[in-house]
C-alpha cells in the first residue's frame, strides 16, 4: 500500500513536471521550427552543426528533468514518512495509516437547509456542520482541528453531552447496531472490519456524511455513494422514530420528576410532559419521543402550561403576569406543568419566523442547543426556569 501510494504521488509529481517540461520544450520547439522555416525559406538545409547542438540541448534538458523528478520523489517520500510518524505517535497502526491515506478524494456535497426540528439528531448535525472547513490533524479532537474520531467525539460532547472515547475501534463499541438501509441523522458510519476500523463519519441525512478525511484536507460533507461504510452504530438513545423506545421513569428519584420531550414532525411542534401516560398517548398518535428533556424537582415555584386553541401551540411560563396576559389574549390555562428549582438553567428561545402551526418557543437545558438555534435565527430570551438536573447520557 505504501509503495503504491508513493508511486501514485510520484506519478502526480511526474505529471506536473511533465507539464512544465512540455511548456518549456514547446517554446523550444517553436523556436526550432521558426529557425527551420527561416532556413527553408532561404533555400538552405539545416547544418549538421545545428542538429548536433539541438540534440545536445535535448540531452541536457532530459538529464535536468530526471534530476528534478528524483528530488520530487524524495520530498514526497519524506513527507509520507513524516505523516506516518505523526499517525503512529497519535496511536494509529501502520495499517490504519495506510488505509486513511488511501481514502478517496470526494467532491464536497451541497448541504440542504437545516430542519426546524430541534431534537438531539438536529443538535449533533448542526454541531457537525459548524465544523466544516477545519483542518485534519492526527489525534486532534477540536475545537480548531480534528481527525475522524476526534470530530465525532467533539460533536457529541458539545451537542448532547455524550462522552465518546478517541479512536474508531473504541467508538464502534458504543451505541446499537444499525442497518445501513435504515440510517438516521447522527448515526456513526464505520469503515473497515469490526475491531479493526480505520475511519468514521457522521451521517447527516440525504445520503451524506460529515467527516475529517485525511492530512491535507478539511472537515467536509460528502455523498457516501462512492465511499460506502461497512457498518453503522446509533449513539442517541432515541432518534425520535424508534417505536420500541418509550418514556420511562427508570432512575427517577422520589423528589424528582422526569420531563419528557416530544416532537410532532408534521407541525414542527415540541411538547413537554410530566406524565408518562401523556407522553405515550402522543406517541400513539404519531409524535416522536426525544428523551428526558430535563429533571424537575417535585416541589418549588410553579411553571404554568398554556394552550392556544387557534394554532395548537403550547407555552410554558413561571410568571403569573404572563399567564394572565395570555389568558386575556385567548389562551387556555391548563394548570401547573412542573416546578422550578435547582441549579440547572433551562433556556427559552423564540422563533420569529415560525409557521402558523409551528413552535414559536423552545426550551432546553443545553447551552449548545441554545447556541445552535441562535445561529439559525432563533432569539435567546434568557433563562425560563431552573431544573434539578439533566439525565446523564
Amino acid at each position: 500500500m505504501k509503495k503504491h501510494l508513493r508511486r501514485r504521488l510520484f506519478s502526480t509529481s511526474l505529471a506536473l513536471l511533465g507539464l512544465v517540461t512540455f511548456a518549456n520544450t514547446g517554446i523550444m520547439a517553436v523556436s526550432a521550427n521558426d529557425s527551420t522555416l527561416d532556413t527553408e525559406a532561404s533555400g538552405l538545409a539545416p547544418s549538421s552543426e545545428n542538429s548536433s547542438s539541438t540534440m545536445k540541448n535535448k540531452s541536457t534538458s532530459s538529464t535536468d528533468t530526471s534530476d528534478e523528478i528524483t528530488e520530487q520523489d524524495e520530498e514526497v517520500s519524506a513527507l509520507y514518512e513524516s505523516e506516518e510518524a505523526k499517525a503512529v505517535q497519535a496511536g494509529f497502526s501502520e495499517q490504519q495509516f495506510e488505509q486513511i491515506m488511501s481514502i478517496p478524494t470526494l467532491e464536497a456535497a451541497s448541504l440542504p437547509p437545516m430542519s426546524r426540528a430541534t431534537g438531539e439528531q438536529n443538535s449533533v448535525v448542526s454541531m457537525a456542520r459548524s465544523q466544516i472547513g477545519k483542518p485534519y490533524a492526527w489525534g486532534a479532537f477540536g475545537p480548531d482541528a480534528f481527525d475522524c474520531g476526534g470530530l465525532v467525539k467533539y460533536v457529541y460532547k458539545q451537542a448532547v453531552n455524550v462522552d465518546l472515547p478517541m479512536g474508531t475501534t473504541n467508538q464502534e463499541k458504543y451505541g446499537t447496531e444499525v442497518n445501513l438501509k435504515d440510517l438516521q441523522p447522527g448515526d456513526l458510519l464505520f469503515y473497515g472490519s469490526r475491531g479493526a476500523t480505520y475511519h468514521v463519519g457522521m451521517y447527516i441525512g440525504n445520503n451524506q456524511m460529515i467527516h475529517a478525511p485525511q492530512p491535507g484536507q478539511n472537515v467536509m460533507a460528502v455523498d457516501i455513494t462512492y465511499f460506502y461504510p461497512n457498518f453503522a452504530r446509533r449513539i442517541l438513545k432515541s432518534a425520535g422514530t424508534d417505536p420500541n423506545v418509550y418514556p420511562s421513569t427508570d432512575g427517577q428519584a422520589s423528589n424528582e420528576r422526569f420531563i419528557f420531550r416530544m416532537y410532532n414532525k408534521n407541525d414542527g411542534q415540541h411538547h413537554y410532559a410530566q406524565l408518562t401516560s401523556e407522553a405515550i398517548n402522543l406517541i400513539n398518535v404519531g409524535w416522536n419521543y426525544e428523551g428526558v428533556g430535563w429533571i424537575a424537582p417535585s416541589t418549588g415555584s410553579s411553571v404554568y402550561r398554556m394552550y392556544n386553541p387557534n394554532n395548537g401551540r403550547h407555552h410554558y411560563t413561571p410568571h403569573v403576569y404572563e399567564k394572565n396576559e395570555l389568558v386575556k389574549a385567548g389562551w387556555k390555562y391548563e394548570g401547573v406543568s412542573w416546578f422550578s428549582g435547582g441549579s440547572v438553567p433551562v433556556y427559552r428561545l423564540y422563533n420569529p419566523s415560525a409557521a402558523p402551526r409551528e413552535d414559536s418557543h423552545h426550551y432546553t437545558p443545553l447551552a449548545s442547543e441554545r447556541d445552535n438555534l441562535v445561529k439559525v435565527g432563533w432569539k435567546s430570551e434568557g433563562i425560563a426556569w431552573y431544573a434539578a438536573r439533566i439525565l446523564n447520557k
